[in-house]
């Protein structure tokens, strides 16, 4: 797909056993296409109009995924082992950098990177004849 030149990182939510809370899994991305822009709504109940960053984010299949199979989020929620894979749904985080490491949490990665988003949808789009992708949306 044309412009699709960015590096982001996806982080799947995953229940740790031991804890119960919620460990964040990381993927890098590479070649795929980051869109930002400003929003805003009428909420009376902050006292008026509310700003917001709205994110398109386009991930071609055909994108670098570092070795990382795509699973849908039942798949990916039933597997006992996600290391090869990478899954997109509600709630997860993506960050428009090449992020690593551990420990993780949505708080943080929103206090380190200006651009990062919660995903709000997701289709997909890889059953055209062309430019197969899946396109994101978050804020």
């Amino acid at each position: 797909m044309k412009l699709c030149s960015d590096t982001i990182t996806v982080f799947n939510a995953r229940v740790d056993p031991e804890t119960g809370g919620n460990v964040w899994v990381p993927t890098v991305i590479a070649g795929a296409g980051w869109y930002m822009t400003d929003a805003s709504t009428v909420d009376a109940s902050k006292g008026g109009l509310v700003a917001a960053n709205r994110a398109t984010i386009r991930i071609p299949a055909e994108a670098d995924f570092g070795g990382k199979a795509y699973a849908d989020p039942v798949r990916y929620a039933s597997a006992g082992d996600v290391s090869g894979l990478w899954t997109l749904k509600g709630g997860d985080i993506v960050v428009k950098a090449a992020v690593n490491g551990a420990d993780w949490t949505p708080a943080r990665l929103k206090a380190a990177y200006a651009e990062c988003v919660t995903v709000l949808a997701v289709t997909d789009n890889r059953r055209g004849p062309r430019a197969a992708h899946w396109r994101v949306t978050g804020t």
